[in-house]
């Protein structure tokens, strides 16, 4: 409704206003979140998460309608159509933006149970924000380099319980627990540095995915697979900037739905057969997704 508004005008609407909202609505959860560890009682714990989830829901509703506010927003929605999930799921995208959060949150919500991400460790010292995430459930991984790892192998050890920590709390709500498995945003520049075999992903990192499924995999109803595309940014590869300027106008999702199986269930830290197959199996997915990304492309280009 204001997208007609000059981008500068817009950008100051929205750096209020979203970062507004956030900061509103972490004030809350995090003092519930501290009330939480203070009274480590069950009965007290499981109602200041239910309210903690509410809190969220309202911060997904208000970022859907500050995002229609500003942008000439328009959905393509592609694929299996969104089931309506009773109990828990688990939702795995690529990862293109910051704006990727929003989106999801948007894309799904009413559909699926509140969404947590699994984020980077780093982005827990966003003042506020960063301790409301973690007061919410959020799983905070650190992404090691293969470098380091194999100096100091104890350092998996650490995203692993912080993995497990992080399903466990599904025993006091459903949830969806949302993992961008590349582990970090895709840039052209990352890519190359990474050795991407992909055209427009980073390769995926599948181990938290994995983890995750072997806690959970028998309580979630699905497993969403999403693609994310963003064409016509006047920033390239950074949608985020447009959506601040009011200038994100085409989304396309496609949502794969995948049944829990043995493909997706079995011991990923003990078993070489299965940590093998399912890294193929993902592989696989990933080879999938960014063919359809190129035929997006393709065909948004020739518009």
């Amino acid at each position: 409704m204001l997208s007609f508004l000059p981008a500068p005008i817009l950008f100051i609407i929205n750096i209020i206003l979203i970062p507004g909202n956030s900061i509103i609505l972490s004030l809350p959860i995090m003092l519930l979140g501290i009330l939480r560890f203070l009274i480590p009682v069950h009965a007290v714990t499981a109602l200041i998460e239910q309210t903690n989830l509410l809190l969220y829901r309202y911060w997904v509703f208000n970022n859907t309608l500050i995002m229609h506010l500003t942008n000439p927003l328009k959905w393509h929605i592609s694929g299996d159509p969104i089931p309506e999930v009773k109990n828990s799921c688990v939702v795995i995208s690529n990862h293109l933006s910051w704006a990727d959060i929003l989106i999801l949150s948007t894309i799904y919500r009413g559909h699926i149970p509140t969404t947590k991400f699994f984020m980077k460790h780093s982005l827990i010292y966003i003042p506020l924000v960063g301790l409301a995430c973690y007061a919410l459930g959020m799983p905070f991984l650190r992404r090691y380099p293969k470098e380091k790892l194999l100096k100091n192998p104890e350092l998996r050890l650490k995203d692993i319980e912080t993995t497990k920590a992080a399903c466990r709390r599904l025993a006091f709500a459903p949830t969806s627990l949302i993992n961008f498995v590349e582990g970090t945003r895709y840039t052209p520049d990352k890519a190359k540095l990474a050795r991407s075999p992909y055209k427009h992903l980073m390769p995926p990192k599948v181990a938290s995915l994995a983890i995750a499924l072997s806690q959970i995999g028998k309580e979630i109803d699905v497993i969403l697979n999403t693609t994310l595309y963003y064409p016509n940014n006047q920033y390239p590869h950074k949608p985020f900037i447009d959506l601040m300027c009011g200038r994100l106008s085409d989304i396309y999702a496609d949502i794969q739905i995948i049944k829990p199986s043995a493909e997706t269930q079995g011991d990923y830290l003990e078993d070489k057969v299965y940590k093998h197959d399912f890294t193929l199996y993902m592989r696989k997915l990933w080879t999938e997704k960014d063919e359809l990304i190129e035929k997006l492309h393709q065909t948004t280009e020739k518009k």
